[in-house]
């Protein structure tokens, strides 16, 4: 009985095993590595090339990578502040893991929210494509100066900080002039809609954030509020606390 590939359909002889999954995955790689030489070289025709939904998995990586280096980033910034401000003579113990997950939870969330809209806007009201695997690779490949930037800064964070900013900062603009530029390859080719599709998108974010910085100063005003009536109650410190039921340190 002829045996076939699980994969790609080939004819197998006996005894062989199909090498597509490995052509597939040096093809990938091949792929991946272009992309991000591409990005430096000629970004605009990388764009163009590349996004594309068979791209998908490279576009995810991209994203992670991405969302690592803003971790590695925001403990480089930590470690700075912590260093100049507290000094290095006092014991302080700083949550670095926690931080650190923290940050990546945030890069991939951040990631998420950014394409979801993008995809809102560029794809639902105006029209443009409707393949939500383009938008994620489209994404990750203009994730690739950020990467860069974020690794870069994170290195100068403890020897030239204001420099390290200064090279985040250019990244991220380059960033955006390319995802403004890149935004005709999703579908939408009437460029004088582009400008609108990248201002409501951040716009979407922008207001994203300003409710979710409400609502958390709100519970924190709450808290505090309990807090307050707690000690209205006559409990003001632990002396207090003690007299009233009557124990003694």
């Amino acid at each position: 009985m002829a045996k076939y590939c699980i994969h790609c359909g080939r004819k197998l002889e006996d005894g062989e095993v199909c090498t597509c999954q490995i052509k597939q995955q040096e093809e990938r790689k091949n792929d991946f590595l272009d992309i991000v030489k591409g990005m430096f070289i000629k970004p605009i025709d990388t764009i163009k090339k590349y996004t594309m939904d068979k791209y998908f998995k490279i576009g995810l990586i991209l994203i992670g990578i991405l969302s690592i280096a803003v971790a590695f980033f925001v403990l480089s910034l930590v470690s700075n502040v912590t260093i100049n401000v507290v000094g290095v003579h006092y014991s302080f113990t700083v949550p670095f893991l926690q931080i650190f997950l923290a940050s990546l939870a945030g890069g991939i969330l951040g990631s998420i929210i950014y394409i979801g809209f993008l995809y809102i806007v560029n794809g639902i009201i105006f029209k443009g494509d409707k393949s939500f695997q383009k938008y994620v690779v489209f994404y990750g490949i203009n994730a690739v100066i950020p990467i860069v930037s974020l690794i870069i800064a994170a290195i100068l964070m403890f020897i030239i900080p204001m420099f390290g900013l200064c090279i985040l900062v250019l990244g991220y603009v380059l960033n955006m002039l390319y995802i403004y530029r890149g935004l005709e390859y999703l579908g939408v080719k009437d460029k004088n809609r582009h400008g609108y599709v990248y201002l409501l998108t951040a716009l979407f974010c922008i207001v994203l954030v300003f409710i979710v910085s409400l609502i958390l100063n709100l519970g924190g005003n709450n808290y505090n509020g309990y807090g307050n009536n707690y000690t209205a109650n006559g409990y003001h410190d632990y002396d207090d606390f003690d007299s009233y039921y009557g124990y003694r340190r």
